[in-house]
């Protein structure tokens, strides 16, 4: 691509979100902030031996994510402040951008000649696409942003037979967040679906690279956060209680709404814990319904073969495989569903969305569905930006987001009730109550609310 065309996906990642420079950090991102051996002492060994949150007042954790931790780390020495913070994320997000267009350039090299300026529109729509702000506004969500822009760099080394470069990116990608091991489902779909297939020894090679460098991975993990999982509280994921069959139909299902929400982006929660996604039971139609997804997506990939469209089937592929380990398959994680999980597999949907939009032939019609989809996107980015202007405005926007996930509705109450509107507040908290009895805290805030305690110091669920 002309140097133009880089500048213009770097301005569309960046745009959208300099409203929120100045936002505050909350949750996860305070808890973890608010940390004297992250700010002073942290460094490019220390990482490597400690859980994601370890100087905070999260005192366990199963989460390891060393890289993010020295770059937070790093961040908070060069530019301590809120807005320091963000401009980094915003930085990875117009990398992570970079690298989708650079990954689908690739792909059009290596599967015959696919309609002009894919690369850059699938990326463009990727740039503003409201789904990824979760991941791009949370200092935490960096994690994800550079995850899956290492990834794409290594995927792209792959294809270019740059093995020992390419597991590099792939282990630090890893490093940042866990879920970057997707890109080994990736990886093998590309050498299902898409020929030439690599001899058998080549295959066992790459194979070999790839999977020494997640062993590495994992041996750092197991090193500094052992092999237990923590165990998943109901309230963020309810799948954690049930059974595998049930939770396996469960996450196929919301597979079909990360893609609801992929193609109509309206309603942005950070909250879709209990009840606000309820746990659907295998009979009567939860298997069915999981079973027909499935099938759906199964034969689209089979039609695509059939009709050669081999770049296609990969595409549609991609977004599944994306989710492999936060998809709540394979093991429960620690949340039902989370619009930050959702930032590598769309890239694979805007890639698809890129390759519909290029295929329009009237270039006057081609521009200006484009035009509409980043001006559409982007004017959602901005106002998804502003809910993150104070506590009060992020939880409000969650509770009314979610009005069924009960630690939003306790969210929303005790900022209330900080406030000063402790009336206000007793509405949300007798909703919560009434969704879930046995929830102690906002049983215990009701309560606190029908004195006409203030609540003291806020104490807000983590999202």
């Amino acid at each position: 691509m002309k140097p133009w065309r880089w500048i213009g996906l770097t301005a569309l990642a960046l745009v959208p979100y300099l409203g929120a420079l100045h936002a505050p950090l909350l949750y996860d991102d305070r808890t973890l902030l608010d940390n004297r051996w992250l700010a002073r002492e942290a460094g490019p060994v220390s990482v490597f031996r400690h859980h994601f949150f370890y100087g905070s007042r999260r005192e366990a954790s199963d989460l390891y994510r060393p890289l993010t931790a020295l770059s937070l780390a790093w961040n908070l020495r060069a530019t301590p402040s809120k807005e320091g913070i963000r401009a980094v994320n915003l930085a990875l997000h117009a990398l992570a951008t970079l690298a989708l267009a650079w990954m689908l350039a690739e792909i059009a090299t290596r599967t015959g000649s696919p309609p002009r300026g894919v690369p850059w529109i699938g990326a463009a729509i990727f740039a503003v696409h409201p789904l990824g702000s979760e991941a791009v506004l949370w200092a935490v969500g960096r994690a994800d942003v550079a995850a899956a822009a290492l990834g794409a760099v290594a995927f792209v080394l792959y294809l270019r037979e740059r093995l020992l470069p390419a597991a590099a990116a792939f282990l630090a990608a890893l490093c940042f967040k866990e879920s970057a091991a997707a890109w080994l489902a990736i990886g093998a779909a590309w050498t299902l679906l898409v020929p030439p297939r690599p001899p058998v020894r080549a295959a066992l090679a790459r194979a070999a690279v790839f999977g020494g460098a997640f062993a590495a991975y994992l041996l750092l993990r197991g090193s500094a956060v052992g092999w237990a999982a923590e165990p998943r509280p109901f309230v963020d994921n309810p799948l954690a209680s049930a059974d595998a069959a049930t939770r396996v139909a469960n996450a196929i299902l919301l597979l079909a709404r990360y893609a609801g929400k992929m193609i109509w982006p309206r309603t942005l929660s950070v909250e879709y814990g209990f009840d606000q996604i309820p746990v659907v039971p295998l009979v009567p139609w939860g298997a069915l319904a999981a079973l027909a997804i499935a099938a759906a997506a199964v034969g689209s990939v089979v039609a695509l073969l059939r009709r050669g469209r081999r770049r296609e089937a990969f595409l549609v592929a991609f977004v599944p495989c994306a989710f492999a380990v936060t998809g709540n398959v394979i093991a429960p994680i620690g949340t039902i569903f989370a619009e930050r999980l959702a930032y590598l597999p769309l890239m694979g949907f805007c890639a698809l969305a890129g390759l519909a939009l290029a295929s329009i032939p009237a270039p006057a019609w081609r521009g200006a569905a484009l035009a509409a989809i980043l001006v559409a996107g982007g004017s959602r980015t901005i106002a998804r930006g502003r809910d993150y202007r104070d506590l009060a405005a992020l939880s409000e926007a969650t509770a009314a987001a979610s009005p069924r996930a009960v630690k939003a509705l306790y969210n929303a109450a005790r900022t209330r009730m900080r406030l000063g509107r402790t009336p206000d507040a007793i509405p949300l908290l007798e909703r919560a109550v009434a969704i879930w009895p046995e929830y102690a805290r906002a049983r215990e805030l009701l309560e606190q609310a029908r004195r006409g305690s203030d609540g003291g110091s806020i104490e807000t669920e983590a999202p």
